[in-house]
């Protein structure tokens, strides 16, 4: 009897050895233990920062811009530094989309059959042409408009400045969508970002270690919240669109469910699946602004000299307020597509590769201090000595690299450029006296967050 359980020791033994061998050739990195890799280091890691995306650019730092890990049973590479990163992302074969139990509950069926079908249609409701940025424009002003008015009523007194923004960007996408807007005192809408925020940052603890051990859903409150979240916004949307079912007229599409209701009827039979970021990057920008009044000074400066009080800017002066469209790249910078995940094509049950697009745009080789607000750094001189223009910089990516651009990226830059524009006309923005300047780290949730902060709102003229 004693040999078997010799025998169960030893194949158990070499079981638990192997499971600590990394495959030939796989790129170096923290040590491997059985059958949890190498999460003990992660997990270290995790309790000293607060914010995930310092994890990453300390293991980068560590054991270089191509790391092999292995976190739970699921092999990853992380990909870090501009060289490695633009080779990886123009890579074809590096082009499929991250396939793990969290991203399956997230989306459904095949997304660069849905990007082609959404890029293709949005065209014609104004997606990247002059009737975008009319309705873009409404939004904005009335915006500006609206916390104008806050800020003459609350006087020295503060305004709630997180999530300002959220309404009226979402509007601006959801008329091309749905061909409606929202108010922007709508309280079941507004409710409802809040449940969704709410429900982000619990998930924001929890869907790593979800996705590595899917089992563990049925334990973790963050993941119940998120799910009957993702339940109450598919209700909405599939309300939204069996009203558009009810009123379509074949031949007269109104936005762009129309056009898909008709695509699905089109293909019956056959076997084809078929707005955060931009608000949260203007939050950023006006908590930015609090902590640097000398740059909300040069930015109104360069707008009454360029635009003046008669008129507001529109798309057309963008090109003649450089100091305005630098300081909105570097809020991008630290804040969109901080890492991009995919897959190798031809394994699709191997490595996952995560690409660290932070590491491109807080790199100290080539910008000395990524962390300093200071916009200057993407202007040079003027030819002949004219004024200052927008550097080319091919290290400025906040909407990707190469096969894996985000689709929403004109929609995303005329947004950003026309609210922050239109708002830094009309308004001044102050740290209400007394208070502590809040932070600029940011806050853990789905995408990287400002959290909770006020400002003093002045109407400038």
């Amino acid at each position: 009897m004693w040999w078997v359980i010799l025998i169960f020791i030893l194949i158990l033994a070499t079981l638990v050895y192997l499971d600590t061998r990394k495959p030939y050739n796989f790129p170096p990195g923290p040590r491997w233990w059985p059958i949890i890799g190498c999460l003990p280091e992660f997990t270290k890691l995790r309790r000293k920062h607060e914010l995930r995306l310092f994890v990453w650019s300390e293991i980068a730092e560590k054991y270089g811009p191509i790391v092999g890990l292995r976190i739970g049973r699921g092999k990853t590479v992380l990909v870090s530094g501009k060289d490695a990163i633009t080779e990886g992302l123009s890579r074809e074969e590096f082009d499929a989309r991250q396939d793990d139990f969290f991203a399956r509950v997230r989306t459904d069926g095949e997304r660069r059959e849905q990007r082609r079908f959404a890029l293709s249609h949005l065209r014609d409701f104004g997606f990247g042409k002059k009737s975008m940025e009319a309705m873009i424009r409404e939004e904005a002003l009335e915006m500006a408009t609206r916390l104008a008015e806050k800020g003459k009523i609350a006087g020295d007194e503060v305004v709630d400045a997180e999530k300002m923004y959220t309404i009226p960007v979402l509007n601006s996408l959801w008329a091309m969508i749905v061909g409606e807007r929202y108010s922007h005192d709508d309280k079941i809408l507004l409710k409802l970002i809040k449940v969704v925020g709410d429900a982000s940052r619990s998930l924001a603890s929890t869907d790593g270690w979800v996705s590595l051990y899917p089992i563990l859903r049925f334990f973790f409150p963050g993941f119940k919240r998120y799910n009957e979240v993702r339940k109450r916004l598919w209700k909405y949307f599939s309300d939204t669109v069996e009203d558009h079912e009810k009123t379509i007229v074949d031949g007269q599409p109104r936005d762009l469910i129309d056009i898909y209701i008709q695509e699905m009827k089109r293909r019956k039979g056959e076997d084809s699946s078929f707005s955060k970021t931009t608000s949260n990057t203007l939050d950023f920008a006006t908590l930015y602004l609090l902590h640097h009044p000398d740059v909300q000074a040069k930015i109104h400066e360069e707008i009454d000299r360029v635009v003046g009080r008669d008129r507001t800017p529109t798309l057309e002066d963008k090109p003649n307020l450089p100091y305005l469209n630098a300081s909105i790249d570097f809020v991008t910078l630290p804040i969109l597509h901080c890492l991009t995940v995919a897959r190798r094509k031809q394994n699709s049950e191997g490595c996952m590769l995560m690409f660290n697009l932070r590491s491109i745009h807080m790199d100290r080789d080539h910008w000395g201090d990524p962390e300093v607000f200071r916009p200057e750094r993407f202007l040079v001189p003027g030819e002949n000595g004219g004024p200052m223009k927008l550097k080319d910089e091919n290290w400025v990516v906040p909407f990707g690299i190469g096969r894996r651009r985000c689709l929403g990226e004109p929609l995303a830059r005329t947004s950003l450029f026309i609210f922050f524009s239109i708002i830094l006309h009309r308004l001044r923005f102050s740290n209400p006296p007394g208070l502590q300047l809040p932070s600029t780290q940011g806050i853990n949730s789905t995408i990287l967050r400002t959290g909770p902060f006020k400002a003093v709102v002045q109407p400038r003229f």
